[in-house]
């Protein structure tokens, strides 16, 4: 053996020994353990998140809106961008939206002293509700300015910051894995961090792939606190569609913050709008699935596996629809997931 394989050699073998190894259980996936559906819409926007302040007549309108996929993540974060665009001044103040974005912002609002009415033309099964809350930090184009990308990084700092304080329910730590076939880099090219580790699943299995340690929001727990908190802080709830900005005219409040997400694209004629559909099915709890589990699907066109828990569910998601924004399930689409889960588990995927 020449000296350079043998330098080779020794160099991979001190690779794979320093990776790290851990035991994982394979989560029941089998359709008689299925208990329910659901899809959510991520109002993606081709510029990204808004965060701008404009007057309309006399109001002030302050737009938090266009988040995609990374509502919960950012909420908070966005959330300290519009009070710090207020610059600490007192009033009344009316927040247009009842998902993370407005609950976020109103929560914050209160805390400053501000008398907040909602208004929302819907309180449950949001997107906001629906998506898993992984935690997903937003992914920039190559030509994003320099401004809203140091935004954006003050967005996840302050996030992070306060969700790991345990300021609110539903957040804990997790190990997060993502496993990969091929080069083939999906809508999960972001959970390429981590350290490597080779993953031994219960039923014979072996993946080798990336481990981060992450932070985890269950979405139920998390968004029925924060309503509470904001609920028990003074917050008065109006339920209202408005169906043009002319209409906000009418309203009392000086101060008008738009979390409206998708629905700016009818109120402020908003064109930028990508809006991307996720499917994801449920699965009875299970105790010992305790992790995040990503696995791109070479050719998946716009389907990966995604595994995630929350205290009443083990999620089964990995569905990015661009374009599509009816409210529906589709069976078949749903059973391709089910399927390339079943290969993520079976090690022929």
């Amino acid at each position: 053996m020449s000296k350079f394989c043998l330098l080779l050699s020794v160099f991979c073998l001190n690779f794979l020994q320093a990776q790290e190894e851990v035991h994982l259980a394979v989560p029941n996936l089998k359709r008689e353990n299925i208990i329910g559906t659901n899809v959510g819409i991520r109002p993606c926007r081709k510029t990204g998140v808004r965060i701008e302040a404009e007057m309309l007549g006399e109001k002030l309108v302050i737009h938090n809106y266009g988040y995609g996929g990374s509502g919960l993540t950012l909420s908070l974060g966005g959330a300290k961008e519009v009070t710090d665009l207020l610059n600490h001044k007192e009033g009344t103040v009316a927040v247009l939206g009842g998902g993370v974005i407005g609950l976020a912002t109103a929560y914050d609002l209160l805390q400053m002293g501000y008398e907040v009415h909602i208004y929302a033309d819907a309180w449950e099964n949001l997107t906001s509700h629906v998506a898993a809350g992984i935690w997903s930090p937003m992914v920039l184009p190559d030509d994003v300015s320099q401004v809203k990308k140091k935004r954006i990084e003050r967005m996840l700092a302050t996030s992070h910051e306060r969700f790991a304080s345990h300021e609110f329910a539903g957040i804990r730590w997790v190990d997060s894995y993502s496993f990969r076939t091929g080069t083939s880099e999906g809508a999960i090219k972001t959970k390429g961090l981590g350290e490597p580790v080779i993953a031994h699943f219960d039923n014979g299995i072996t993946k080798t792939g990336k481990k981060i340690r992450e932070i985890a929001i269950d979405g139920n727990l998390f968004m029925q606190d924060l309503k509470e908190k904001v609920t028990n802080k003074g917050a008065l709830f109006h339920t209202h569609h408005f169906h043009n900005k002319e209409e906000l005219l009418q309203l009392d409040q000086p101060i008008i913050i738009n979390c409206t997400s998708i629905g700016s694209r009818e109120l402020f004629n908003d064109k930028e709008f990508i809006p991307v559909r996720g499917q994801m099915i449920y699965f009875a709890p299970q105790e010992n699935i305790d992790y995040v589990l990503y696995q791109n699907v070479p050719e998946g066109k716009g389907i990966w596996v995604s595994i995630y828990a929350w205290h009443d569910r083990v999620i089964l998601g990995g569905i990015y629809e661009k374009g599509e924004e009816t409210r529906e399930t589709v069976p078949e689409t749903l059973n391709m997931l089910l399927n390339n889960a079943e290969k993520c588990f079976n090690n022929t995927l």
